[in-house]
C-alpha cells in the first residue's frame, strides 16, 4: 500500500464512517495526509532508514532486514489524516485538552477528546503499535541496527 490519494480512497471506501473524506477535493485530502505523514514521521520508529539522505519513512533496517512500508503505517497515516480533517470541521476546536464536558445553566456538552500520548488518533495510534521503539535508546549511533 502506498501513502496518496487513490490508496487512501481505496481504503475509505471500505471503512465506516468516512464520509467526510469523500466530501473533499483532492487538493485537501492531498494536505491532509502529507501534515499527517509530516506528524507521524517523527516518531521514534524501529530500525534505521535505508539511507541517510531519505525522505520517507520506509525502507527500513531492523534486526538486520530491510522493511517495506507496512501497511498499518500507511492506514495510520489515512487515519491520521481523517482525524485531522474532522478537527477541522469540528465547531468546538477551541476547547483546551483534557476538557470533558460543558455545562451552562441546564444545558451540558459532552466531549470525546482522546487522545494517544502520541499526541494522535486513537485509530492511527493502534495502528503504529509494534512500529515504534519503546523505552530508550542509549546506544552509541555507530552501533545502531549493524546486523
Amino acid at each position: 500500500m502506498n501513502i496518496d490519494t487513490n490508496s487512501a480512497n481505496e481504503y475509505f471506501s471500505a471503512r465506516l464512517s468516512s464520509d467526510i473524506w469523500f466530501e473533499q477535493d483532492n487538493t485537501k485530502k492531498l494536505a491532509a495526509i502529507t501534515t499527517a505523514k509530516n506528524k507521524i514521521s517523527k516518531l521514534p520508529f524501529i530500525g534505521t532508514k535505508a539511507a541517510d539522505n531519505q525522505a520517507d519513512l520506509f525502507p527500513r533496517y531492523y534486526k538486520g532486514k530491510l522493511l517495506e512500508l507496512p501497511d498499518d503505517v500507511a492506514k495510520a497515516v489515512f487515519e491520521e489524516a481523517l482525524s485531522l480533517l474532522k478537527q477541522e470541521n469540528n465547531s468546538f476546536e477551541d476547547i483546551p485538552d483534557g476538557v470533558q464536558s460543558l455545562s451552562l445553566g441546564g444545558a451540558s456538552i459532552s466531549f470525546n477528546g482522546a487522545k494517544s500520548a502520541l499526541g494522535l488518533s486513537e485509530q492511527s495510534a493502534l495502528y503504529l503499535d509494534g512500529w515504534l521503539r519503546k523505552g530508550f535508546d542509549i546506544e552509541p549511533e555507530k552501533f545502531k541496527e549493524v546486523f
